[in-house]
């Protein structure tokens, strides 16, 4: 039996693949590492995967010279960076080192592959949310009149961020928002995790917000990515508040922007719109309480129009009764007057008649007669009983007569 030593074998595996293999082929992997040494070369670990296996893994390298160039035309092409995640289709030569093994150095890359690749997966995501009637799930939510009450998702040290709180703040109709941020990473392959942790968190806060806010500044188009995820643009569509974006591209709309509520493309625009949303619902006030000080004024014209009216049919109903009662009381007094000096005659008369009587009957005049009145005790003795030895006046016209009484006669 022959035997090789552990070079030999190495050697003889290095010239079965130079002499079978082709100078080249072009294959398709998704980059799943990528690293840059300090001399610019490229180290990649390439993987095929099926339903998030890996059924296939290799090295891949691509020398400084090569990368400089390739990296610099790809991203000029797919508007995003070689990177960990994205299916890439490599023009590959495979190598056999003695020490290192196996591994590909990549000659060249087609960029047309890596566009259509992400284009079709979009196309997919959009598709299965139109089957499941997300699309505009979250477009159907009421977005308040006024929504001032905003939840924010964005990474605090974003330029964007910043952009849209000074947006909001100094706006130059001095408007008041109140905003809490949930901090979430906007880019790399932590981000959908990390966005939907923050709706998460959102959602279960004690504040009741009016509306979401997703933002972030401009950056390289393969930052974008995760805002084209299936994951993500579900967690917007189902999301019970209205979700706004200004993530900051000027390419086509994302998923993400697709399934929001209303999409803007900076965080200025969605700070502009909500300011312009409330100076709207500000000037319909304005507009109305124009209108309703109109109406008063003339409903006060019209009241006062009528209240003069009154005024005057008052002023016309009481100077009418007043000299219909003045012309009564006139004749009541007149009547008044008559009745009044006939009783006064009638009264006068009988006071005559009775004079005359009380005359008649007056003591003195008839004393002046000749008649005498007797007295005893300061009263008449017609009345009361006289005993002998009483002591009796007899009073005439101009006498005062005194006596005793020495018998007396009944009769």
């Amino acid at each position: 039996m022959a035997q090789l030593t552990l070079f030999e074998l190495n050697n003889l595996i290095k010239s079965k693949l130079e002499t079978h293999l082709a100078p080249n082929y072009w294959v398709i992997a998704e980059i799943s590492e990528l690293r840059l040494n300090q001399k610019g070369h490229c180290y990649m670990e390439l993987v095929e995967k099926e339903n998030n296996f890996i059924q296939a893994k290799i090295r891949a390298n691509i020398w400084s010279y090569t990368y400089r160039t390739l990296s610099s035309q790809f991203e000029q092409a797919t508007s995003t960076s070689l990177k960990p995640g994205i299916k890439v289709l490599f023009n590959l030569s495979v190598n056999f080192h003695e020490v290192y093994g196996l591994s590909l150095t990549v000659n060249d890359i087609d960029p047309n592959y890596t566009i259509g690749e992400r284009s079709r997966l979009k196309e997919e995501t959009i598709q299965r949310l139109q089957k499941e009637d997300l699309i505009d799930k979250n477009k159907q939510l009421e977005l308040p009149l006024v929504p001032q009450k905003i939840a924010i998702i964005s990474s605090e040290s974003a330029a964007g961020y910043g952009d849209f709180m000074n947006q909001l703040n100094n706006n130059n109709r001095f408007y008041h928002f109140q905003t809490k941020l949930f901090p979430a990473m906007m880019q790399g392959n932590e981000a959908v995790v990390s966005i939907r942790t923050s709706l998460k968190e959102i959602y279960e806060s004690e504040i009741s917000f009016d509306a979401v806010v997703i933002i972030r500044g401009g950056g390289a188009q393969a930052d974008l990515d995760c805002f084209d995820t299936y994951e993500l643009a579900r967690a917007i569509s189902l999301f019970p508040l209205p979700v706004l974006t200004g993530i900051g591209h000027e390419r086509d709309q994302t998923v993400a922007d697709s399934v929001a509520h209303t999409s803007l493309k900076t965080p200025t625009a969605v700070a502009e719109f909500l300011i312009s949303g409330m100076g709207r619902f500000d000037d319909l006030l304005h507009e109305y309480l124009y209108k309703i000080e109109k109406v008063c004024e003339a409903k006060l014209i019209i009241e006062q129009q009528h209240l003069q009216y009154l005024s005057n049919q008052i002023r016309q109903s009481a100077q009418q009764i007043l000299t219909t009662d003045n012309h009564q009381l006139e004749q009541k007094s007149l009547t008044l007057r008559y009745v009044s000096k006939r009783y006064l005659e009638r009264q006068q008369a009988q006071i005559t008649t009775l004079d005359k009587q009380l005359n008649l009957i007056d003591p003195a005049t008839i004393l002046n007669r000749g008649y005498s009145i007797t007295l005893k005790n300061g009263k008449s003795v017609v009345n009361q009983q006289v005993e002998i030895g009483d002591l009796l006046e007899t009073r005439t016209l101009n006498k005062n007569i005194q006596s005793e009484v020495t018998a007396v006669k009944n009769e």
